[in-house]
């Protein structure tokens, strides 16, 4: 069954204002918007579950802003509407083309956690975070602009760093731009799909061996700065893992039975097993309009992910660093590798990078001999 805490990636549009070159939407569902019953009926299905404890919705796109004030009005008002004895937090990722003072206010001021997207220093973000159109703008002003709106309000910014062709290389440009903008960062590799597996992204592509690399060379510029001023996941994730500490939160690429905690919402409600599977016709589970959301764990589809999972997991048994991964993402194994049935595409470079993590805290641990 699912788990009683789940986290809901919701699509409330797939259209956007930019044409990052590595956007991992099909092309093919660009044009679906989310109409306001959908989103009444996404509320009141989880509010109303007498299955779920806690929901964690991440209002999504596309670039979820282009909805307007309103939706989101709407939204909170239904989630308002009736008493539940759920627990919910709301969170929306976003490009900031649209995030104002009067848009940062309203959503801060209903307990909106925002996320946005940055690369690095301007060259690495803005040679791949394009303006749809071909309009002259920079994705990197426009983000850490943002960042210093929402520390205005009391947040503290944090961006999704995708890694690909163009910043692979420069992980330590990388660390000291977001430090340096006091911005945290959320590491997640290229997939390939949507715009990254056509001509414009083609040579956005990395492989394993230069993620592994990535990984291993920004976490030494964290871990050796004696006062890091950001968090950097699923670099904090993975040290609070191996020293065993209480209360660690799940990094949904390093997740036992990600299927169970988690779940994407097409704007026109089907159900898959989470954002990124958008568009795969292989994996939706069903409609928010005809399937309860817990309903989803009685599936044909979920029975294959799971029977998937024991397969790919025992198969990783053997490798010592099972407890960090449990087999990495299955979009990535889809996407990146071609095959759904195999761990993730990056397991090479995963293994390169829990080697050193551990080598070092196991360092660092050690007093030093007189």
């Amino acid at each position: 069954m699912l788990n009683r805490e789940v986290t809901v990636i919701v699509k409330v549009t797939n259209a956007c204002d930019l044409q990052c070159r590595y956007c991992f939407i099909e092309p093919h569902v660009f044009h679906k918007r989310m109409s306001d019953e959908t989103a009444r009926r996404v509320v009141r299905a989880l509010l109303d579950s007498d299955f779920f404890e806690r929901v964690n919705f991440v209002w999504h796109g596309g670039e979820p802003l282009l909805r307007g004030r309103e939706f989101y009005e709407k939204i909170i008002n239904e989630q308002h509407a009736q008493p539940t004895t759920v627990r919910y937090t709301n969170s929306l990722q976003t490009n900031a083309t649209r995030l104002d003072k009067t848009m940062a206010s309203f959503l801060v001021g209903n307990g909106f956690h925002i996320g946005l997207s940055l690369d690095g220093p301007r060259e690495l973000t803005d040679d791949v975070r394009r303006r749809r159109g071909g309009n002259a703008f920079s994705a990197h002003a426009t983000t850490t602009a943002a960042a210093r709106l929402l520390r205005d309000f009391g947040r503290v910014p944090g961006a999704i760093v995708v890694v690909n062709r163009a910043n692979v290389n420069e992980p330590e440009a990388v660390y000291r731009e977001l430090a340096g903008q006091r911005i945290n960062i959320q590491l997640n590799p290229l997939a390939r799909s949507g715009l990254a597996a056509t001509d414009l992204g083609a040579d956005l592509g990395i492989n394993a061996e230069e993620y592994g690399d990535f990984l291993v060379r920004i976490f030494d510029v964290w871990f050796d700065d004696p006062t890091p001023p950001i968090a950097i996941e699923p670099l904090r994730h993975h040290v609070a893992r191996a020293l065993g500490l209480p209360g660690v939160v799940e990094a949904c690429h390093f997740t036992s039975h990600c299927q169970r905690s988690f779940l994407g919402i097409a704007p026109d409600g089907d159900l898959f097993p989470c954002g990124l599977f958008q568009g795969e016709r292989d994996f939706r589970y069903g409609n928010i309009h005809e399937l309860a959301p817990e309903a989803v764990a009685a599936t044909a589809l979920f029975g294959r992910i799971e029977e998937r999972e024991r397969r790919v997991v025992a198969g990783c048994m053997d490798c010592a660093f099972i407890d960090l991964c449990y087999s990495g993402c299955m979009f990535h194994s889809l996407k990146n590798g071609g095959r759904f049935d195999e761990k993730d595409y990056y397991c090479a470079g995963y293994r390169m990078y829990f080697e050193h993590l551990l080598r070092r805290i196991h360092a660092s641990a050690v007093p030093a001999t007189a």
